[in-house]
């Protein structure tokens, strides 16, 4: 009985050893089974590397040479990436820079038109005269007195050069406005013209200080309303310190 289960396996495994022979003969290459022992390429031998030589030291020439490149789709050697190709050369001397651009020229400043000093006559009906920076430019140029109304310690950072200071909030301004009457005490000399400025914009102590002035007999004020940040934008002579 035994003899008979143990021959019947045997003739099972046999039948299902020889199915399973042809099944993989008829499979298709994805879906066959390699036999054992059996390895196609353990006889091929992949090509050989080409050796890598090192490029040739750089020697200094009369001309350098700036090549552009790109990767184009060729085929390299198996695992080598990608081949790279010069697609453009430009040769030029050597040091020169690879490109230059000339600055465009600057256009001329507009011509400062000519102003006539003597157009700045006593006004003895009014304290002062507002006046542009182009006509403060003049007048500095032709000697006027300027009058710096702004606080002492703002004067010493920075004032127009040859202005005096005359804080028109200090207790002293007074007594430098007398001083300057004593100095000036010849009407014809009270006649000449004076520039008062401050800080321009909003700021009133240049007119505070002109109706001081003009109350004791000063006919010919100005006040250059822009005042110093106009002149400094102007590039104006400019002063530091407690000098004029």
């Amino acid at each position: 009985m035994k003899r008979n289960l143990f021959v019947q396996i045997a003739i099972l495994i046999v039948l299902s050893s020889a199915i399973a022979v042809v099944a993989n003969g008829f499979a298709s290459r994805t879906r066959r089974l390699v036999l054992p022992g059996y390895y196609p390429n353990a006889l091929r031998v992949p090509p050989k590397e080409p050796e890598r030589v090192p490029p040739p030291a750089r020697t200094e020439t009369a001309v350098e040479t700036t090549a552009t490149t790109a990767t184009i789709a060729l085929s390299p050697a198996p695992g080598q990436p990608p081949i790279a190709v010069p697609t453009a050369t430009i040769e030029r001397p050597a040091g020169e820079p690879a490109t230059t651009t000339a600055a465009a020229p600057k256009p001329a400043p507009p011509p400062v038109p000519t102003i006539d000093v003597a157009k700045f006559q006593p006004h003895p009906d009014r304290p002062a005269v507002d006046i542009s920076g182009a006509e403060a430019a003049a007048l500095h140029k032709a000697g006027a007195l300027f009058l710096d109304a702004r606080r002492t310690s703002v004067y010493e950072d920075g004032h127009i050069a040859g202005a005096r200071s005359f804080s028109v909030w200090e207790s002293d301004v007074d007594d430098k406005v007398n001083a300057l009457f004593e100095e000036r005490s010849d009407p014809a000399d009270q006649n000449k013209p004076i520039v008062i400025y401050c800080s321009g914009g909003a700021c009133e102590d240049s007119h505070m200080l002109a109706q001081k002035l003009w109350g004791i007999q000063f006919n010919n004020l100005y006040v250059y309303k822009d005042g110093f940040p106009d002149w400094q934008q102007r590039g104006g002579a400019v002063k530091t310190g407690t000098t004029p």
